[in-house]
């Protein structure tokens, strides 16, 4: 009996021990969160710690609060990205905005001849069909970029359609005196895409470098391995790494002016356009060439 007693008694004193011990690492783990809740620091918790289980519970604590993190400074980066699109389309719309109504009073005195006349409602015309432009596709953006718009996923041939879009770039390209350096394959080249959405992608990446061009423009299209790349290649003499870094940003053109060529968003609806396929698109810049690739998987 007393042997049994004294067992008994070593188990008690030890369950009693372990139990202040359990107390002791939770109430480090409470402040330690509480620490951390407060802001009082960004430090995360310790997790050596005496019992395995609170161990393993330190250590998702700790996941969750990396996941929190970044969670939270995507919403911060994505605020001022907003904050920053806003800021830009204002901008972009009071400027159109004011010198229509500028040439539209000019237009109305009654000292100017009707030719004058005629000449100033022709460039208030020319404001407004670029304000629509702008609207129209800031428009196309949103809906992209809303979680409830999908793409008709099917097997197209992206050699006929690149083929077809150059056919229907004919006079754009004739107008700026350019003649493009095409390589495209002899072969089909099949990938699984939305039809309408890679037309758009091909069209908005030659608008592009039809727009920037500061001499050639190169198209080519190539099967490397198991990957399809489209490369859209111009010679550019203003552009900058840094401005290379942020071109599918949503309004961004190349030294912040605002020339009235383009709105800064089609090479931003091309990146939407691109991730809602599970394509990539990025841009890179080398001996004042820049050059864009979009890339799919190929399919047989």
């Amino acid at each position: 009996m007393m042997y049994a007693a004294i067992i008994l008694c070593i188990i008690i004193v030890f369950l009693v021990a372990r139990i202040f011990a359990l107390k002791k690492e939770m109430k480090q783990v409470m402040q330690q969160l509480q620490s951390y809740n407060d802001r009082k620091t960004d430090k995360k918790m310790d997790i050596a710690l005496f019992d395995q289980d609170i161990e393993n519970l330190g250590i998702e604590i700790n996941k969750l609060i990396d996941l929190y993190v970044a969670e939270n400074r995507k919403r911060v980066r994505f605020e001022n990205e907003q904050k920053q699109a806003i800021a830009n389309m204002s901008h972009d719309l009071r400027t159109p905005l004011t010198s229509i109504v500028g040439y539209i009073q000019m237009a109305e005195q009654d000292d100017i001849t009707t030719e004058e006349r005629k000449e100033l409602l022709s460039v208030a015309n020319k404001r407004a069909k670029r304000l629509e432009i702008l609207l129209k596709d800031f428009f196309e953006l949103s809906i992209i970029e809303s979680p409830d718009y999908q793409l008709q996923s099917e097997r197209i041939n992206l050699r006929n359609v690149i083929i077809d879009v150059l056919i229907s770039f004919y006079d754009r390209f004739h107008e700026k005196s350019m003649e493009p350096v095409i390589h495209i394959p002899e072969n089909d080249i099949f990938i699984i895409a939305d039809k309408s959405a890679i037309t758009r992608v091909i069209e908005n990446l030659l608008s592009n470098a039809i727009i920037h061009s500061d001499g050639n423009i190169i198209i080519s299209l190539e099967e490397r391995d198991s990957l399809v790349k489209l490369i859209v290649k111009n010679d550019t003499l203003s552009l900058t790494e840094q401005d290379v870094d942020h071109i599918f940003d949503r309004f961004y053109m190349a030294n912040q002016s605002r020339s009235g060529k383009s709105t800064g968003l089609g090479l931003s609806i091309v990146k939407s356009f691109m991730e809602k396929m599970n394509g990539s698109i990025t841009g890179q810049l080398n001996d004042q060439k820049l050059s864009i690739l979009c890339q799919w998987k190929r399919v047989d």
